[in-house]
């Protein structure tokens, strides 16, 4: 009845049409009267017509991609209205779990970046784009090797059985990576950080989910619009580690065969006998090389210049018929600093949507990418880095001239026409052979997109169903040609490898929203979903040795037969979901978000598969109450409460299952027999991963928006983790997955954006963040008092920590006696007797030294404007990084004498009858005397890889308006870009960001220079 008188209530007609600033229809736009439910929207005229309450009443007019207005009916019936394009008016709406709300009636943790944001730093990654530009969310190259990719964690590790990557969800198709992405095809990307945001993906959602949205063309302009990006760039070497020069590798090299030249007693080894050890009869072209100082530079042997290059072509726009559209082709390609090491994207982008009437919607988005890399050789860099600075990659004649042009496969192998060493030193290969002969060559085929449609049968109700498709091809072909390092050990023949994996996925949804104001201080919006998701990856592969042609990958079965190895696999997932959320707002200061999804998965035992994950979260705008209506200070204040479940599944398919997974050729009455056994036993009571997280937050805007930011603290405990947990020998059984473990996460961000200046020439404004999070485990096997050791799970510490014996210097040569007592000598790497009882032992004696988690994480960005001008600048850190570092393993391990080191300050070199001057160290032992600790437990290599990285700095200029309309253009923007200019760091290697990525593919740090090119047509 209340609903009916409301309906008689409205008497007053209007009308009218609106345009762009072009002076075109729009299509679509949303007409509201305020503070009710009624409204409208634009027919494919731009014209709208209704009835509202009297002429008191004001239109609220909306459309994605304009400013939003609000207009008085007064006396007039007819009202044509002109909309203005807003680049803000992008944040004011925040994409969530199947739908959209308003950023300033968000209760949970989202933040959000735009599509300039994501486009600035003009990278080939869309990870890379967003760096450091988000409060919680750690984001950070694998290895510096291109196409390796960038790790991403939010808020912190809470697995215990892989690692922690959020659910990625692209125009609804959900995928485990976005890297094929071109930047350019990219909308908006809202990062659901808190359990209440996320739990409406459930079981996906439990660490966290990035919500990517590309360009449909809902936001396109009336008619043809065409824009065209390009740049080019050269990635030039930077930073590289200091290694020893010739003349102090020698003093080194000479002084590492004390250990091992009579008896290892350095007060009586005289210079002959040391130089028997050292260069002997087979070292004759090394005493030359070292005696005249003649070195070679490996680096500029192997490493160049590379290039990276962008190129980006977008049509869109908007027919009168109520179609708007989008087409985008970019080509993407870089090159490494290590030759034969390069990617090549190319992407084709369509996003269709059409206004069939005031009922009916329908649109699709579909993304096509092919990925070319060329990952090189794993180890040629680490080669060229470990050949010491007398070695060179030439053969050499009879008189030991080089013959260059020739290569040596093993340097510090070199031998005479005739045979005999001229240098036996080491048997690293030649890294320029191993380049020349090493392929591993990944092509991708990704195909998604969706497709959906869309009816309203009241004004208040829309039903919508939406079909998303994920198609994977993957093909990868190693090759390493007999002269490479592989090859050597091949019976100097080449060998190869020949992976495939295809891979379709498929999300079907069905939802229905109610929108409804309820005598207009009550606004409801309720959601409800059903969901049914499908993966299945078919793969094989096959590989072969002692190949007799050096024809890469495409001639496996020429190998020996006895080296064949072949298998093939099939993988089946399914998802089956239901989903409820209901948002409230009262007055639209009191706002309530209460969601629950249920989820059944196929990989769970029976019995366990279905579990909820129910949320709710609160939230005031306190800036609305009268008593800060008035306030100069505040402009705006929302404080939000919120607590949630998410979960994971977190096993492969069939774990739940005594599958027959490992073979085994056993005897059967004199003949060999194939048999199989299950590796694990299947878990009965397995159930979900669940993760339970308190968030409170406040938004905040001073001095009329001047400065604004957002302030979360929040408290995660992930709980019933699934581990491979090891099983006693007499049972038969490794292994079995169980639910064993619970790990926390608390900790504190902050995202603050201040507007230095705004004027009509000027304006200049910054963003910082600030993010700390502490990451603990609780529990394991049902108990929180016994850590376990063997696999690094110790409880109240963080899952990535470091457990190790304290390194406490270098024994002395007057603590000869002391180090005795411990079973040492001098010159080893000395540790701490923890408990003092005058033993090093490993129960007592070993602690946690840390762990590679930062202490904190913060951001700078800077944008300032000057007339045409335009000038950008950010940079980010990771404080408190505690790294186990490969690259120091490799090149300050002193166990090594013929390899190239580090340039080490010192090394321990006892006194001695020889002639080498003596040198005392606390730093590195005596070389090939390091004891056990350095040489066993490796508790030399930890270091400190805090940073400070200026991720780019870009320059750009803006044609004048006079200028492009003379140009028959409608903007033109040149600009000079530098990539990772400057780095801040104590550490040693070759790049902090990096520091624990294993030295076979670690890669060196470079700066990027570019100059690009924005055109709109």
């Amino acid at each position: 009845m209340g609903n009916e008188m409301y309906a008689q209530e409205r008497s007053t007609p209007v009308s009218g049409t609106i345009i762009d600033e072009t002076g075109l229809p729009i299509p679509g736009v949303n007409i509201l009267e305020k503070g009710t439910s009624n409204g409208t929207t634009t027919d494919f005229d731009g014209k709208f017509s209704f009835m509202v309450t009297n002429s008191d009443a004001v239109l609220v007019i909306s459309y994605v991609g304009f400013a939003s207005q609000e207009i008085n009916v007064g006396e007039s019936n007819v009202i044509n209205i002109t909309l203005k394009e807003s680049s803000e008016s992008l944040d004011e709406v925040v994409v969530v779990g199947y739908g959209t709300v308003k950023k300033s009636d968000l209760t949970g943790s989202v933040s959000s970046i735009s599509a300039s944001d994501v486009t600035e730093k003009n990278v080939t990654s869309p990870l890379e784009a967003i760096q450091g530009n988000i409060p919680g969310v750690q984001i950070s190259s694998s290895s510096g090797r291109i196409g390796d990719g960038f790790d991403i964690t939010i808020r912190g590790n809470n697995s215990l059985l892989s690692e922690t990557k959020p659910l990625f969800v692209v125009d609804g198709v959900p995928t485990d990576d976005i890297s094929f992405l071109n930047p350019q095809d990219i909308d908006r990307i809202d990062v659901l950080k808190d359990a209440s945001s996320a739990a409406i993906y459930g079981s996906r959602g439990a660490s966290g989910v990035i919500i990517v949205s590309t360009k449909s063309g809902k936001s396109a302009k009336s008619g043809l619009n065409i824009s065209y990006e390009t740049s080019f760039g050269t990635k030039e070497v930077a930073r590289l580690p200091e290694m020893m020069d010739g003349s102090k590798w020698w003093y080194y090299h000479q002084s590492a065969y004390f250990a091992t030249t009579n008896g290892g007693d350095a007060s009586t080894t005289t210079a002959d006998m040391l130089a028997a050890s050292v260069v002997g009869t087979a070292n004759t072209v090394l005493l030359e090389r070292a005696t005249n100082n003649d070195t070679f530079d490996w680096y500029d042997a192997v490493l160049q210049s590379g290039t990276q290059q962008n190129n980006y072509l977008s049509i869109n726009g908007r027919a009168d018929n109520g179609l708007s559209y989008n087409l985008g082709l970019g080509l993407q390609s870089e090159t490494g600093n290590v030759p034969n090491e390069s990617i090549d994207k190319y992407t084709f982008k369509v996003g269709v949507n059409h206004k069939i009437n005031k009922k009916f919607s329908t649109g699709a988005n579909i993304t096509v990418a092919r990925t070319d890399e060329q990952l090189g050789s794993d180890v040629a860099m680490r080669e060229a880095f470990r050949l010491n600075p007398f070695l060179t990659p030439w053969k050499i004649d009879e008189n030991g001239n080089e013959l260059v042009g020739e290569y040596q496969d093993q340097p510090g192998k070199l031998r005479y026409p005739d045979g005999s060493y001229a240098i036996n030193k080491t048997s690293t290969f030649n890294p320029l052979l191993e380049i020349a002969n090493s392929s591993n060559e990944i092509k991708r085929w990704r195909t998604f997109g969706n497709l959906y449609l869309e009816y309203k049968p009241l004004e208040w109700l829309t039903l919508k169903t939406t079909y998303s498709g994920n198609y994977n091809n993957t093909r990868q072909g190693k090759f390493s040609g007999a002269l490479t390092n592989a090859g050597i050990s091949n019976e100097n023949l080449p060998l190869s490898s020949l992976t495939k994996s295809e891979n379709y996925n498929y999300t079907w949804d069905n939802q229905f929203n109610i929108n409804y104001t309820l005598n207009e201080d009550h606004i409801f919006n309720f959601l409800g979903l059903q969901s049914l998701y499908s993966n299945v990856t078919e793969s094989s592969f096959l590989s072969s040795r002692q190949q007799p042609f050096e024809t890469g990958f495409y001639n496996i079965g020429s190998g020996e037969s006895g080296t064949f190895n072949l298998g093939s696999n099939y993988i089946k997932k399914t998802l089956n979901s239901y989903a409820v959320r209901l948002n409230y707002a009262y007055k639209d200061k009191y706002l309530v978000t209460a969601s629950n999804r249920w989820d059944g998965s196929s990989v769970l035992s029976a019995g366990n598969k279905w579990e909820s994950f129910p949320s709710v979260a609160l939230a005031w705008k306190a800036s609305e109450e009268s008593f800060l209506a008035d306030n100069e200070t505040i402009s705006n204040l929302k404080a939000r409460v919120s607590v949630g479940y998410t979960g994971n599944d977190n096993v492969d398919a069939y774990s739940t299952l005594n599958a027959l997974n490992q073979q085994l050729y056993y005897d059967f009455d004199g003949t060999s027999a194939n048999g199989w056994l299950a590796e694990t036993l299947a878990n009965s009571e397995l159930t979900w991963e669940k993760t339970r997280e308190f968030n409170v937050g406040i938004d905040f805007g001073l001095f009329k928006n001047r400065i604004t930011g957002s302030l979360d603290v929040y408290d995660r405990l992930s709980e019933d983790l699934i581990y491979a947990q090891a099983l006693p020998l007499e049972s038969g059984w490794k292994s079995t997955f169980a639910n064993v473990g619970s790990v926390s996460n608390k900790g504190v961000e902050l995202l603050l954006t201040t507007r230095n200046i705004q004027t009509d020439n000027l304006t200049w404004s910054t963003t910082f963040t600030f993010t700390k999070n502490t990451n603990k485990l609780e529990s394991i096997y049902g108990q929180s008092e016994v850590s376990d050791i063997g696999n690094n799970l110790h409880l109240g510490e963080s899952l990535n920590s470091y457990y190790n014996y304290v390194f406490d210097g270098i024994w002395q040569a007057d603590e000869a006696d002391e180090a005795a007592s411990y079973g040492q000598s001098e010159g080893q790497a000395k540790v701490k007797d923890l408990n003092g009882d005058g033993v090093i032992d490993a129960n007592n004696d070993r602690t946690i030294l840390g762990n590679s988690d930062p202490d904190w994480s913060g951001s700078f960005n800077s944008n300032l404007k000057y007339k045409n001008f335009d000038l950008t600048i950010s940079a980010f850190t990771n404080q408190g990084v505690f790294a186990y570092s490969e690259f120091h393993q490799n090149f300050t391990d002193v166990r090594d004498r013929g390899r190239q080191k580090l340039d080490i300050a010192d090394w321990y070199i006892p006194a001695n009858a020889a002639g080498i001057p003596a040198q005392a160290s606390n730093s590195y032992p005596q070389p090939r005397n390091a004891g056990t600790y350095w040489r066993n437990d490796r508790v030399g290599y930890y270091r400190d890889a805090s940073f400070i990285k200026v991720k780019n700095i870009a320059l750009g200029y803006t044609l004048s308006d006079d200028v492009v309309d003379k140009l028959k253009i409608k903007s033109c923007r040149i600009y000079v870009n530098v990539l990772n200019p400057f780095v801040i760091t104590d550490y040693e290697g070759y790049d902090p960001e990096w520091a624990v990525a294993g030295y076979n593919i670690a890669r060196v740090s470079s700066v990027t220079y570019q100059l690009g090119l924005s055109l709109k047509f």
